[in-house]
C-alpha cells in the first residue's frame, strides 16, 4: 500500500503543478474568487452525490459524531486553498509549489506531537524538514527582494503573496494531520470530500455577492473554466486524498516535497515568468534532500 500511495502522491503532484501554473496565468484576466467557487461547487456536489447514492445514513451519523472535525477539516481547506491561489496571483510559480509544501514536514512534526495516533518520525525526516524549512526562509526573503522569475510585482503585493503561501503551508498540514484522524473514524474518501468544501464556498459566495462582480462567465472562459474544474481540482483532490489514505502524515509531506521540480519544469511555459537562478537553487537543494532520506531509507530497510 506504501508503494502504491507514492505513485498516486506523484501523479498528484504533476498534475497539481501543471494546476498550479495554469492557475497563476487565467488568474491575471480571471476573478480568484469565481475560480475556487466553481471549482468548490463542482466537487462538492459530485462527491455528496456519491454519498447520498452509496450510504446517507453513514454520511449523517458521522456529521453528527465527528462535527467539530469536519469544523477543522473546512478550516484547513479554506486556509490551503484560500491561501494557494493568491498566492499564485503574486509570486513565482516555483517559489508558492515550494514553499506551500516545504514547510509541511517540519509543521507536520509538531503537530504530530499532540496527536497520539501519528507515527514516530525518525531522525531522517526530522532532519530533512528542518533543513528544507531553511531553503524555504531564504527563498522566500529572495522573492520578497525581488529575485524570483517574476518582478513586476510590487512590494505590498510579494509581502501578500509570502503571507499567503505560508497560510496555504499551515492549511497542507492541518488537512493531512485531521484528514487522517476522519480515516481513522472509518471516514470514507468521497464522505470526506463531500463535507469539506462548505467553508469555502460560503466565503465565496458572500465575498462574490459583496464585491457585485457575479456569478456569470463569458463564453470565452467556459472551457478554461472546465479545465480547471475537472483536470485540475477534481481529480487532484482524489488523488491526495487517497495518498493520505496510504501513507503516514509525514510521508504525504516528503512526498508533496516532489511538487516543485514539477512546477519548476513548468511554470516557464507561461511568458510571465523569466529564469531565476535562486528558484532552480532552492528546488536542486531539496531534490538533494530527498534523495538523501530516500537513500538512506532503503539502506535502514535492507536485511
Amino acid at each position: 500500500m506504501v508503494k502504491q500511495g507514492v505513485l498516486i502522491g506523484l501523479l498528484f503532484c504533476l498534475l497539481s503543478a501543471a494546476f498550479d501554473v495554469y492557475v497563476a496565468f487565467v488568474t491575471q484576466t480571471l476573478s480568484t474568487l469565481l475560480v475556487l467557487f466553481y471549482c468548490f461547487a463542482a466537487s462538492a456536489g459530485l462527491f455528496l452525490a456519491f454519498s447520498l447514492y452509496f450510504n446517507p445514513a453513514s454520511l449523517r451519523s458521522r456529521l453528527k459524531a465527528d462535527w467539530k472535525l469536519v469544523v477543522i477539516i473546512n478550516a484547513s481547506v479554506l486556509l490551503n486553498w484560500g491561501g494557494l491561489f493568491y498566492a499564485l496571483r503574486y509570486l513565482e510559480p516555483a517559489v508558492v509549489g515550494v514553499a506551500s509544501v516545504a514547510c509541511g514536514p517540519a509543521l507536520t512534526l509538531v503537530i504530530s506531537l499532540f496527536n497520539k495516533r501519528s507515527a514516530k518520525a525518525v531522525f531522517a525526516d526530522v532532519l530533512v524538514s528542518c533543513l528544507v524549512l531553511v531553503s524555504v526562509g531564504i527563498m522566500l526573503f529572495n522573492s520578497f527582494t525581488g529575485d524570483s522569475g517574476i518582478a513586476s510585482t510590487t512590494t505590498e503585493q510579494r509581502v501578500l503573496g509570502i503571507v499567503a503561501v505560508v497560510v496555504c503551508a499551515l492549511g497542507t498540514v492541518m488537512y493531512t494531520i485531521f484528514s487522517k484522524e476522519m480515516f481513522a473514524r472509518q471516514w470514507s474518501i468521497y464522505e470526506i470530500l463531500a463535507v469539506r468544501n462548505v467553508a469555502m464556498i460560503a466565503t465565496c459566495v458572500i465575498a462574490i455577492a459583496a464585491s457585485g462582480t457575479g456569478f456569470s462567465l463569458g463564453r470565452e472562459l467556459i472551457l478554461p473554466m472546465t479545465i480547471l474544474v475537472v483536470i485540475g481540482h477534481l481529480l487532484p483532490i482524489y488523488l491526495i486524498q487517497k495518498t493520505i489514505y496510504c501513507l503516514t502524515p509525514i510521508h504525504v509531506s516528503l512526498v508533496l516535497l516532489t511538487l516543485p521540480v514539477f512546477v519548476l519544469l513548468l511554470q516557464y511555459l507561461d511568458a510571465r515568468v523569466g529564469f531565476a537562478g535562486a528558484s532552480v537553487a532552492a528546488v536542486s537543494v531539496i531534490v538533494c534532500l530527498l534523495l538523501g532520506r530516500a537513500l538512506y531509507a532503503m539502506k535502514r530497510e535492507m536485511p
